[in-house]
């Protein structure tokens, strides 16, 4: 039996059991990768292990999935072993119930707990995030398979955890890419439609400022030597972001610089401590993984890649629940931000759903 055989052989013995740990992700123009488990349980982060790093969006300790199975997925062999293990996709559906989506009402409220922090300038930005459940039928598999086939976002992921929780993902947001020890990230914030009829305003302009302003600082805190680039407009599907590219070399370890920068502006807001306390308040929901962190590292290699866990979902049983936010500032309203927040939903379920076509115009 060859080594391809005996890991497929391992990988289908875990889908068909409880504690199935694995992930399948592809950076943008990258291969489509496989990592699995041999063990039942996410493992504490190790800076000299190759494998699939993620934390929730409020937990500062890393977890990890070790590359103990993996190969990828965008060759010939692969693909037809991949076959037999989609045969047992449908093992991987979680049983937990229906979840609610976040109406307009409660919205609101949470609007308003926001927005009296942001006027009696105790905070300058604080993100708002909803949540939206949508009824499918649509396995996991397929769900990622859109999201790959259409190569619109940074990095796209399945993860399935030990719990029986399935998140799926396509975000725009790097949070770090690492080069031995050059380093990469972006300030992304702001958000208007894709489709040329929206220009971008003073208040999207200083929102993403916040998010550079942050970065910046928190890297001269340990003397890393910065060069911040031109602010543009960067496409993610439907919609579009303002995006500053940020170059930096550093000696602190991985697992220093995410919990550095990790959460930016840009999914919590600013202060942090104000911030975060505002959105325990005004958030009826837990946040869990999105706005959390995702990512894979090759230790072997010096590299590694880290993302901030947008534009995702759990998956439920015959439903999923989407998650989005945006930033709210003193000068925000409810009405335009519930609809940026709507927008959002549309992207993610484009994304998720509709399949590419031959002559669908992708935008990256």
């Amino acid at each position: 039996m060859s080594e391809l055989e005996d890991k497929w052989n391992e990988v289908i013995r875990r889908a068909e059991t409880t504690d199935a740990l694995f992930c399948i992700f592809k950076t943008r123009g990258g291969k489509t990768q496989f990592f699995a488990s041999k063990g039942s349980q996410l493992s504490n982060y190790t800076p000299n292990t190759d494998g699939f790093i993620l934390s929730s969006f409020d937990e500062n300790e890393l977890k990890m999935i070790h590359n103990d199975i993996s190969f990828n997925l965008d060759s010939e062999v692969d693909v037809a072993h991949f076959d037999e293990y989609i045969k047992l996709r449908k093992k991987l559906n979680p049983t937990s119930e229906k979840d609610s989506s976040t109406s307009e009402k409660a919205y609101e409220q949470s609007f308003d707990i926001v927005i009296q922090k942001l006027q009696t300038k105790e905070a300058t930005k604080i993100v708002l995030s909803a949540k939206q459940n949508i009824e499918t039928k649509k396995s996991a598999f397929d769900i990622f398979s859109n999201i790959a086939s259409k190569d619109s976002y940074e990095f796209a992921y399945l993860l399935h955890l030990p719990t029986g929780e399935t998140w799926i993902g396509c975000t725009p947001e790097i949070l770090l890419k690492k080069r031995s020890e050059s380093y990469s990230t972006i300030s992304l914030a702001g958000t208007i439609s894709n489709d040329g009829k929206q220009q971008w305003h003073e208040k999207e302009i200083r929102e993403q400022q916040v998010v550079t302003d942050y970065i910046t600082k928190r890297l001269n805190e340990v003397d890393a030597n910065i060069s911040v680039g031109t602010t543009y407009s960067k496409a993610a599907g439907m919609i579009q972001h303002l995006c500053t590219d940020i170059s930096f070399t550093s000696s602190e370890s991985l697992s220093s610089l995410i919990k550095l920068l990790h959460p930016t502006p840009a999914v919590l807001g600013y202060p942090t401590s104000t911030a975060l306390s505002a959105i325990k308040t005004a958030e009826s929901h837990e946040r869990e993984l999105y706005s959390g962190v995702v990512g894979f590292q090759s230790s072997s290699k010096g590299e590694a890649d880290i993302f901030v866990n947008l534009r995702c979902g759990k998956l439920h049983q015959n439903s999923i629940t989407l998650f989005a936010g945006g930033g709210i500032m003193p000068d925000s309203t409810e009405e335009n931000e519930w609809n940026e927040v709507q927008m959002k939903f549309k992207s993610i379920r484009k994304s998720f759903f509709e399949l590419k076509t031959a002559n669908a115009n992708q935008t990256r």
